[in-house]
Formats: C-alpha cells, sequence, structure tokens
C-alpha cells in the first residue's frame, strides 16, 4: 500500500499546463483485512462529466464504471478518461451500488483524494496550474533543530487570517505573517489540522473525514482555481526559507461519521475495518480501531505522504489515549517506530513525534515509544489558577521542572501557558474585554517562567501581543467551544499588545542567545508541595509573598557550569529580596533594558523584584 500512495485517489496523467487527462483509483484491502466484496459497481459522477462523449455533469446514467482488478494487498478499482479535460478545478463523488438489493445506492467521497471537503464532501482533482515537479517543497534552511531549542508558536489557520476571508485562499494569507513570527523569534510553527473536514463551515479541524485531503476551506481562491493544491507546498517552502520548523497536527484518534472508507462497506456499524464496531468517545464522531492491521498501514501512510511530500518536520498526534494500550505494541508504539525508522532510514534527524497524551502515564508512554514529547498541561494549569485567583501554589516549581523525568532520553516535554483548548491567556489575566480591566502586565512573570524552563516551549496565536478572547472550559455539548477567535493583529500595536510583544521577543532571544536558559539543570530538582517558604538554599516559593526563585545551570563538555538565577514576583506590590547565589563574581541581569550588572560577594546580593515581574541573573 505503501509505494501505492502516490497513484491512489484522483490526478492528472501528464504534465500538460493547459490540458490532461485525469485518472482514478481505489484501493480495498484484502479479505483477511476486510475486503469489501459485497461491492458491486463503482461509477464515478462529477462536474468533468459534460467533457466526455453524451456525459452530464452528476449524471447516474453516463457516469463511467471502474473497473475492478486482483491486487497482492486486496483489489483496486480504476478508470481513466479517454479524452483530455481543459485545466481547471473539478469536482466529483463515487456512486456504489451493492450486491445486495435491498442495499441502497450511496454517494461517497474518494478517501485519497488530495483536495476535498467542499460542499456535501465533494472530492477533487486539479488540471493544470502548477505541476507537482515544479512545486517542491523546499528544504528548512538550517536544518532541524533539537525539539528543545525550539518556541512553537501554535497557528489557527482560520483565525490568523480571517481579515483576507473571500480575497484570498487563507493558506497563501498565512504567508503575510511569516515576517510577524520572525520579528518575534519564534522557530517553529504548529499547524492546527488543515485536512479536510466534511463541509466548507468553520471548524477546528478535528473531525477529519479525507485524511490526505487539504481542506477546502483553507485552498479555496476563487481567482486561482488551479492552484488550490499548491498554497501549502508554498507556505511551507516560506516557512522553510526563514528558518521555521512546519509542524502538523495529526488527528487520528478518530474521524467523522462521514468518513469516505466506512460507506463503501455495506453493513455500517461492523463491517468496515477501519472503525469496526466502536462507538466513539466524541459526539458525531467515529474511533478508529488500531487493532486493526488496516488502520495501522492507512494512518502510516497518511503520515508518510505528509511527510515526503510536503516536507513537514513533525507530527502532533491529537488525543492519544485512545489508541494507546499498556503492553500492546500495536497502535501508538507501532506507529511511532515506523516513522521514527522512516526519519532514520532517510538519514534526517530531529523530526519530531510529539503527543497530545493527557494522562498520568504520559511520561511514560514518551519513555516507552519512539515519541520525542507529550503536552505537559502542568504549567497551564498552574498559570490559570494563579490568575484567576491571584495566587501561586508550591507545585508550580515541579510544573517548571517536568522535564526531570526525561533527562537522558534526548526528550522534552512540550510546556505552554495556553493553547487552542482554552480562553487566551490575557483574558485569564484581566486584559481589554474581560471586565473592562488592562491588566496583561500580570502575565509577565508567567512569560519569564515559560521561557525559561526545561523543554520545548509553546505559544498560543495571540498570546504575545495580549489577545484576550473567551473560551468556555467546559461548554457542556453546547458547541460553545469550537468557535472562531479571528486574531486581533493592530493588539500588537496597542498600549497593551506592544510592551508584552517587545517582552515575549526580548525572552525568546535571551532563550535562543543562552543555552542554560534551555538546558536540562535545575534547582531544586524537587519540591514538596507542602512547602510555602524557601529552602536554606533560598530557592523555592514563598507563599505569602508570592516569589518564586529556582536556578538553571548547564554543564559543558569541560565539566565547566554555567549558571542562571531566575526571580519571579507574582504579586502586586514589589519586594526586597535577600538572594542566594551558588558562586561570587559578576552576575548580570539579562531581562532589563538595558543590562545592569552586579558584583556578587559572600554568595548573597540584596535585591528589589518589582510587582508582576523579575530577574534573570546571568553568570558572566
Amino acid at each position: 500500500m505503501r509505494h501505492m500512495r502516490e497513484r491512489l485517489g484522483s490526478r492528472q496523467i501528464g504534465d500538460d499546463r493547459d490540458q490532461g487527462r485525469a485518472e482514478f483509483r481505489l484501493f480495498f484491502p484484502d479479505e483477511e483485512r476486510g475486503l469489501a466484496h459485497n461491492i458491486d459497481t463503482i461509477r464515478v459522477c462529477g462536474d468533468f462529466q459534460h467533457h466526455l462523449p453524451g456525459g452530464a455533469d452528476w449524471d447516474p446514467a453516463s457516469a463511467p464504471q471502474l473497473v475492478r482488478e486482483p491486487h497482492l494487498e486486496g483489489e483496486i478499482w480504476s478508470w481513466a478518461t479517454d479524452r483530455v479535460l481543459p485545466a481547471g478545478f473539478y469536482e466529483y463523488k463515487y456512486l456504489v451500488s451493492f450486491r445486495d438489493p435491498a442495499e441502497p445506492v450511496r454517494w461517497v467521497s474518494d478517501p485519497f483524494a488530495r483536495y476535498g471537503g467542499s460542499r456535501n464532501l465533494n472530492a477533487a482533482f486539479v488540471i493544470g496550474g502548477s505541476q507537482p515537479a515544479d512545486n517542491l517543497v523546499r528544504p528548512l534552511a538550517g536544518g532541524r533543530r533539537p525539539l528543545g531549542d525550539l518556541i512553537i508558536y501554535e497557528l489557527m489557520i482560520d483565525d490568523c487570517t480571517a481579515a483576507e476571508r473571500g480575497v484570498r485562499a487563507p493558506l497563501d494569507a498565512v504567508r503575510d505573517r511569516l515576517d510577524h513570527l520572525v520579528d518575534l523569534g519564534v522557530s517553529a510553527i504548529l499547524f492546527m489540522p488543515w485536512t479536510a473536514w466534511t463541509d466548507e463551515r468553520f471548524s477546528w479541524g478535528y473531525t477529519p473525514a479525507l485524511y490526505y485531503s487539504v481542506s477546502y476551506r483553507y485552498a479555496n481562491d476563487l481567482n486561482r482555481p488551479t492552484e488550490k493544491l499548491s498554497w501549502l507546498k508554498r507556505l511551507i517552502s516560506e516557512c522553510h526559507d526563514r528558518g521555521l520548523h512546519v509542524l502538523m497536527d495529526g488527528v487520528f484518534n478518530h474521524v467523522a461519521t462521514a468518513f469516505p472508507y466506512k460507506a463503501f462497506y455495506q453493513a455500517w456499524d461492523a463491517d468496515c475495518p477501519f472503525t469496526g464496531r466502536f462507538a466513539g468517545e466524541f459526539p458525531g464522531l467515529q474511533d478508529l480501531d488500531f487493532n486493526n492491521r488496516c488502520t495501522q498501514e492507512l494512518i502510516l501512510d497518511v503520515c508518510r505522504y505528509w511527510i515526503e511530500v510536503f516536507g513537514i518536520d513533525g507530527i502532533r498526534f491529537d488525543n492519544t489515549v485512545n489508541f494507546y494500550t499498556h503492553g500492546d505494541n500495536r497502535g501508538l508504539p507501532q506507529l511511532m517506530a515506523d516513522l521514527a525508522a522512516d526519519r532514520e532510514a532517510a538519514g534526517e534527524a530531529h523530526f519530531s513525534l510529539t503527543l497530545e497524551h493527557l494522562a498520568l502515564d504520559a511520561v511514560q508512554v514518551v519513555r516507552d515509544t519512539q515519541a520525542t514529547s507529550y503536552w505537559d498541561n502542568g504549567l497551564y494549569g498552574h498559570c490559570f489558577d494563579g490568575l484567576w485567583h491571584d495566587r501561586i501554589q508550591p507545585g508550580l516549581l515541579n510544573a517548571l521542572n517536568t522535564n526531570r523525568w526525561l533527562q537522558g532520553t534526548g526528550k522534552v516535554p512540550t510546556l505552554y501557558l495556553g493553547n487552542h483548548d482554552h480562553a487566551h491567556l490575557a483574558w485569564q489575566a484581566g486584559a481589554r474585554e474581560n471586565a473592562g480591566a488592562a491588566r496583561w502586565y500580570r502575565t509577565q512573570p508567567w512569560a519569564v517562567a515559560l521561557l525559561t524552563a526545561p523543554g520545548a516551549v509553546l505559544i498560543q496565536n495571540g498570546q504575545e501581543f495580549a489577545e484576550d478572547q473567551w473560551l468556555p472550559e467546559d461548554d457542556q455539548g453546547s458547541g460553545r467551544r469550537v468557535q472562531s477567535r479571528p486574531l486581533h493583529w493592530d493588539y500588537r500595536f496597542d498600549g497593551y499588545g506592544r510592551p508584552l510583544f517587545d517582552l515575549y521577543r526580548r525572552l525568546i532571544r535571551l532563550r535562543r542567545d543562552y543555552p542554560v536558559l534551555r538546558g536540562d539543570g535545575f534547582a531544586p530538582h524537587w519540591w514538596e508541595e507542602w512547602q510555602s517558604e524557601f529552602d536554606t538554599d533560598g530557592l523555592g516559593i514563598d507563599c505569602g509573598r508570592q516569589l518564586l526563585v529556582y536556578r538553571r545551570y548547564l554543564d559543558d563538555d569541560t565539566g565547566h557550569r554555567t549558571w542562571a538565577l531566575i526571580a519571579l514576583n507574582f504579586s502586586s506590590a514589589g519586594h526586597w529580596l535577600e538572594l542566594q547565589f551558588p558562586e561570587d563574581g559578576t552576575w548580570t541581569n539579562l531581562l532589563a533594558e538595558p543590562e545592569w550588572t552586579i558584583e556578587v560577594r559572600d554568595r548573597q546580593y540584596r535585591l528589589e523584584i518589582p510587582s508582576h515581574w523579575g530577574l534573570i541573573l546571568h553568570q558572566a
């Protein structure tokens, strides 16, 4: 199946930019894995039919019939036009009839279509326009870097490009924001799902229907219809030109109930090898059956397609809890192993395989598989609780140092203060629209904590300029959670967004320029949840004054240790603090503009920490 994927679905035969023939190919796995032997005929209907002799668009009576042929792994159904079609964008669907006359005829999309998700879940193909040979994705400038060195920007394509809706393809419009991200200093973009869902309406993309397709909503440009399949490749190339890693959000736990493969099987509830008898964890969705070899091969093939054809640099795997069973090497462990082996065979390093595994065994799953990271909710939880209740809790220190469980493995947690599943961070703090307050500054010590913590760092789009839209933590089935939150790019230049953007930009630069801020070393290594005052080294949490002090350190190959001391004030009042240092000498406050230095003697120095602010003291 792997070696066939480029020919499955629909495609142009030849590379003529003005016209070409179209080919359609479907694959069904062998009987052992779920052969669709109950199918009688498959016809292809679409808006190309009027170009064929005696044809009329979407006419079942004149629709060509696919030919059924045996294959080593199952069956191939295929057909190609004998006439050329003029350049353009064409939509189609399959009309499936079954041997059982009691089974109704079904209209089914193409599970291998490279473009789809428009009205009625139509699949589509392009004749003419850019060809694969002249639209290759350019490599990442400077090569891939380790995940722990990356600052990841989570980007929702629809929200990012709301101002250009209806004017340009959103995937094309995203390119206008890349210079902003470069200016900010991020090194990777995590794109929320771009694979096609069931229609053209707004969606977060977590209801996939067509795994090989780019969403119609994201690629549609009425003015350039033959370029619909090119926008994503061009965007990735421009990201790579700027040194930005491209990470894909892959939703492989579940599919929409309109998942096309399911409709090719006679029994809706049982005989499809991909979904089996699973009811699905989420309303309106169907869990995939990762115990089935068919599913394993399909998802592996999907991942390989986006990696090899689009040149992505990593995948975030959504909601992996449901396709992982402890002690069972099928499903998630096998998928991670196969993808890691592929990248090793290709001679590629630092391809990231990140799990959204929101369960207590997340660290162990990462350690036991070829996954490279997991989303860690600990820091987010402390941040949202701290901003809402005006307090910090002792457990915050441990949430900053979750990397201790992965030391020595080459793997890291991914930390964040917020993501797409939650209200914006500034809303939680009280910015702009929250009760009319403008308390963005309360997020400042949290930003310093995030950018000085070990592990990979993720920033939600808009976080850097105090975007402050609300999202319910529990919508109780109301549908309020999955909603559009268009970014206000002008916020970057107002009195709230500008200073916050400058802070994030400075922190990102410091993390890049000073390896000690992104290394493994962290002290205190562990903090007891009952401890509410500093330890004997002057480190830890003072819950009464809402102060946090910790050290970061990094040992080089010669055994020399570099230190950084971070002191944060989460309260509304300034506090003087007798800081304790690991060594005497000259220490520089990297967070100050301009930077200033102190001379430490007897390993102590008294400094004031302003409200909602902090110090990053680095040993020269």
